[in-house]
């Protein structure tokens, strides 16, 4: 796909409105009776961690929404929120650039913090996404990237690979990043309720939804607050859904 230069969003049609539209939204850190709110209050914990290693100028990638500027609000100086022009992910947010993760239309050290989140499995050659990261990366910036480790299979075809924070560190280090902090999110019991909620999302759609949706509901709350307190009470960072890496641009003369 070729790379477009920076540029708005094109015009779209316009977004849902009422409950649709609030229901096509990540869910907020307290709003567990929302679909997958088991695995997204706890990527929003690890962004609220991570913030004290963003700053100055922040490039979103893969930004979606840009829901991470709002949880990463007082941390950076400017924000830049990229992502591709036929995301579904989108919303009514408006681009700052329409680019690629491989190929991202800035110069070299534009930036002091490069953000990745829950997109570089979508990648078929993630390397290519840390060098464009590095390079555009002012020395000693930072990068803020999530590694899927066991979520569930996300938008087949295009969901490429898994990573241990072993080989994380790995491709970073091949990158010419020094990790500085890894964050894991949830663990085996945030993984089985993911599984166990999605099939009760397949079946709360359609004209029986307006009999549906309250019991999916609370079928939503009593296994999403079940699986993330079997999480805290026997964590185990080896099941981690996911990691997010902090790591520091590496000087070129230790490369």
């Amino acid at each position: 796909m070729p790379l477009s230069p920076p540029a708005a969003a094109p015009e779209r049609a316009a977004p849902p409105a009422g409950w649709a539209r609030l229901s096509r939204r990540a869910p907020s850190a307290g709003a567990f009776w929302r679909f997958n709110w088991v695995a997204h209050h706890q990527v929003i914990r690890a962004v609220h961690r991570a913030g004290r290693h963003v700053h100055g100028r922040l490039l979103d990638v893969g930004c979606g929404t840009m829901v991470a500027r709002q949880w990463l609000a007082g941390c950076y100086a400017t924000y830049t929120g990229v992502d591709l022009a036929d995301s579904r992910y989108l919303g009514d947010a408006r681009l700052s650039a329409i680019a690629r993760a491989e190929q991202l239309p800035f110069k070299a050290g534009t930036f002091d913090t490069v953000l990745g989140l829950s997109m570089l499995t979508y990648l078929p050659e993630p390397a290519r996404m840390l060098e464009e990261a590095r390079r555009v990366l002012a020395p000693g910036g930072v990068l803020v990237l999530e590694f899927t480790q066991t979520a569930p299979l996300h938008d087949p075809p295009h969901d490429f690979f898994r990573f241990t924070r072993f080989g994380a560190a790995w491709l970073l280090d091949r990158s010419g990043f020094d990790v500085v902090e890894v964050i894991p999110l949830g663990g085996l019991w945030t993984r089985v309720a993911m599984s166990l909620i999605a099939p009760l999302n397949r079946l709360n759609r359609g004209p029986w939804r307006v009999f549906t949706e309250l019991p999916v509901r609370l079928a939503y709350v009593v296994i999403q607050l079940a699986g993330a307190g079997l999480d805290a009470a026997f964590r185990d960072d080896d099941e981690a859904l996911a990691n997010v890496v902090v790591a520091r641009r590496r000087d070129a003369a230790r490369d």
